[in-house]
């Protein structure tokens, strides 16, 4: 068994270990990584598309 430190407490953790048992800081896990990079892009279409329905209504005025 591997121990690694905790990057929050320093505590001493198993390699296996889904969070720190000391602070509960959650690790990577192997089987459902996390993505931090990259995304839907809903949040620009979303703008994109509020624009666009308010300039198609404040024609109509």
């Amino acid at each position: 068994m591997a121990l690694r430190p905790c990057p929050e407490c320093r505590h001493t953790v198993s390699t296996k270990a889904d969070s720190c048992p000391n602070c509960g800081f959650p690790f990577e896990s192997k089987l459902n990584p996390v993505v931090t990079e990259g995304g839907s892009g809903l949040s620009f279409w979303g703008v994109v598309g509020a624009i666009i329905v308010a300039v198609i209504i404040l024609s109509f005025l």
